[in-house]
């Protein structure tokens, strides 16, 4: 009984001694192809333990037409000394635009970020933008996705967007404004708060119309949210 106590002993100091050094590596690489920055997120295991992780990686580029985010997150095993992609995509970035990427990896049982890593393009564009999420609040700061497809799709979520950056207190979690075809010229546009629907509306080729469809979904988000935190406070004990 003493021995095994003593190997339990061994192994959780071990484990907690590598989730304090840098035997969990994660890492942003990119390669530029014209305007399209290809980017990749690799984590490595440089110990001999194996590890239940997660990951949350983020990017946020200032355009043009705003800020736009995207969140890419999962969880996965990885095996000692091995090395795993999590992330591939290409965003199109332009000598006029701005993008910041952070990767966290994190403990998939204590949720404690065990690596991150940054990437910066143009980053002195974001300076004093009020809109911008930095990176000490990207995780605990509800997020918006672009998941839009036509013009029309994008006018909203830059109504959305902008009126949602105004709010003094962001929502847990992921806010996506998504868009899917519809009869004729006009699509059905939805938000989501992570997989919940929180509101869907036939998009019109009107500005003014989607500018109050904008009010109308952030409204409900704010009803939903606070429907919620009710039903947390009365269900505690």
């Amino acid at each position: 009984m003493k021995t095994l106590i003593a190997i339990l002993a061994v192994f959780f100091f071990a484990k907690t001694a590598a989730q304090n050094s840098t035997d969990i590596a994660g890492k942003i690489t990119t390669e530029n192809n014209n305007e399209m920055l290809k980017i990749k997120a690799t984590v490595k295991n440089n110990s001999a333990i194996h590890y239940d992780l997660n990951y949350v990686m983020v990017s946020v580029k200032k355009g043009k037409a705003g800020n736009s985010s995207n969140k890419q997150s999962g969880k996965f095993s990885i095996k000692p000394n091995e090395t795993k992609i999590l992330s591939e995509n290409a965003i199109k970035v332009t000598k006029k635009d701005a993008l910041k990427v952070f990767l966290f990896v994190k403990d998939e049982h204590t949720n404690k970020v065990l690596s991150k890593d940054s990437l910066e393009v143009n980053a002195d564009q974001f300076k004093d933008d009020v809109s911008y999420i930095p990176e000490n609040r990207v995780e605990l700061t509800g997020l918006t996705v672009d998941d839009t497809k036509t013009r029309m799709g994008q006018a909203f979520y830059e109504s959305f967007f902008k009126k949602y950056s105004q709010f003094n207190k962001k929502y847990e979690g992921t806010i996506t404004v998504s868009e899917l075809p519809s009869f004729g010229r006009s699509s059905r546009i939805l938000i989501m708060q992570n997989d919940q629907v929180i509101y869907s509306f036939q998009s019109k080729p009107d500005e003014e119309s989607l500018d109050a469809e904008s009010d109308k979904a952030l409204a409900l988000l704010m009803e939903y949210n606070s429907q919620n935190s009710l039903r947390n406070r009365d269900f505690k004990y």
